[in-house]
């Protein structure tokens, strides 16, 4: 594929979770660097529950 996206939880601790050593976000990110993909759009999703 050309291009890819990610979703990124925005909300309070989530995101550090999810780029945390094992993390799926960085598995996510990872997995698409293995195959290939070089540009990465990313979303950020719930952050309205952000204070």
């Amino acid at each position: 594929a050309d291009c890819a996206i990610l979703i990124i939880a925005g909300g309070t601790g989530e995101f550090e979770a999810g780029i945390s050593k094992d993390g799926q976000t960085r598995e996510h990110a990872l997995l698409a660097f293995t195959l290939g993909v070089r540009q990465l759009i990313v979303a950020i999703n719930k952050m309205d529950t952000t204070k």
